[in-house]
């Protein structure tokens, strides 16, 4: 039987990434891939704990279909977690969604038509590139800068955009420990890029999974708090501060477009497992939350630290690298003539890898870029692993 595919479908293109990670498997690699966190902080005895108080107490409720945006036990519980981070919001701008990663999709599918320009971080995250590419994008690069994104080169092609009377449908941004290069958009920036964005009439999406993991005890306010919750989607995850397992995320906007969210979700997904968010928000109401997010910087403080450390003494003087102050991973640049693909298998072979940064940039530059991740390798393999990845970078060179 010939199969007739839609044209979305055609829109999918393989992951270079899952290909390259295939070969994390190889015994004795020490891996730098994946953005995972580290699995010792899971909670598992506790969560074993609260799932069967919920099962117990309210089983009936748990085992069954939810509301689309939400339980409203855990819309309370979130809306008490945001307050304790300098976020406030009301129930009726949030809807729960099945991770960040639903909420980019529906995001998609809320504003992208085949065609529709649409305004992003260079590098940006390969999850919002994917899913904005397979709606059919227009997608249209800003390179990053040390404070964020560079606001000159916005405002140009916001200005050119105007003139061909396409105006873009949101500019993507992640404020803080951007994924994949580090960087956190300074307090004056966010204010520019609010002010950019109000002024040619253009949505914000503030994709925010890693705001709370900083290392210094700063933490800037949220384009959603300075817009005064004004033209900004925020989504949100647990998946980097607590665990990935049970794809537990939420969107925040105002009313108007949560009301479209949760149409749209309907027709993805009816709801978010009830079993889930019970557990999570009971997990929310007894401080535990807060508790987890404190031991995942106390844990991945001195990886940055080791990791940052080891680049400074074992790489060579043409590689640069971001120094991040939070999140999860590091971005390293390497000298133009050299593609970080291309040299992959040789890097292999020292029992290293790292995630190619090509991916990462829509227009399918950064040939000569990587991402390292330091969340989920022990400090004695972060030690080793880039000791490992500077023996081999110094032979191609």
């Amino acid at each position: 039987m010939e199969y007739i595919y839609s044209g979305v479908s055609n829109r999918i293109f393989r992951s270079e990434i899952r290909e390259i990670l295939k070969w994390t498997r190889k015994p004795g690699v020490i891996s730098f891939g994946g953005g995972l966190p580290d699995p010792s902080l899971f909670p598992v005895e506790e969560i074993a704990e609260i799932t069967g108080k919920v099962l117990k107490e309210k089983g009936y409720l748990a085992l069954q279909y939810g509301p689309t945006a939400g339980e409203p036990e855990m819309l309370e519980a979130l809306l008490g977690h945001m307050d304790e981070f300098g976020d406030k919001a009301t129930r009726e701008q949030l809807s729960i969604t099945s991770s960040s990663q639903q909420g980019l999709d529906l995001l998609a599918l809320l504003f992208i038509d085949e065609g529709s320009p649409i305004v992003m971080e260079s590098p940006s995250y390969l999850g919002g590139i994917q899913a904005f590419a397979r709606a059919g994008a227009d997608m249209h690069p800003i390179p990053l800068l040390d404070d964020g994104m560079d606001l000159d080169r916005l405002k140009e092609v916001l200005k050119d955009l105007d003139a061909q009377g396409r105006k873009p449908r949101f500019i993507y941004v992640i404020p803080d420990y951007q994924n994949p290069s580090g960087i956190t958009m300074t307090l004056e920036h966010r204010k520019r890029l609010i002010a950019l964005a109000h002024e040619h009439g253009v949505l914000l999406v503030e994709d925010s999974p890693y705001r709370e993991l900083s290392f210094t005890g700063e933490m800037l306010p949220s384009l959603w708090t300075l817009a005064g919750g004004k033209g900004v989607i925020m989504l949100k995850t647990f998946s980097k501060v607590l665990f990935p397992g049970m794809r537990m995320g939420w969107m925040v906007a105002e009313e108007p477009v949560i009301e479209k969210i949760i149409l749209l979700k309907q027709s993805v997904d009816l709801c978010t497992p009830s079993f889930t968010q019970l557990i999570l928000a009971e997990y929310i109401k007894r401080g535990r939350m807060k508790h987890s997010i404190e031991r995942s910087i106390e844990c991945y403080g001195p990886k940055l630290e080791a990791m940052l450390a080891a680049l400074e003494k074992h790489m060579p003087a043409d590689v640069t690298w971001s120094v991040p102050r939070g999140g999860m991973f590091i971005w390293l640049t390497l000298p133009e003539r050299i593609d970080t693909k291309e040299i992959f298998m040789t890097v292999i072979e020292h029992n290293v890898a790292y995630v190619i940064g090509r991916p990462f940039h829509c227009d399918h530059s950064g040939g000569n870029t990587l991402r390292l991740n330091y969340s989920f390798p022990s400090i004695e393999k972060i030690d080793t692993g880039i000791e490992r990845l500077a023996s081999a970078i110094k032979e191609i060179l």
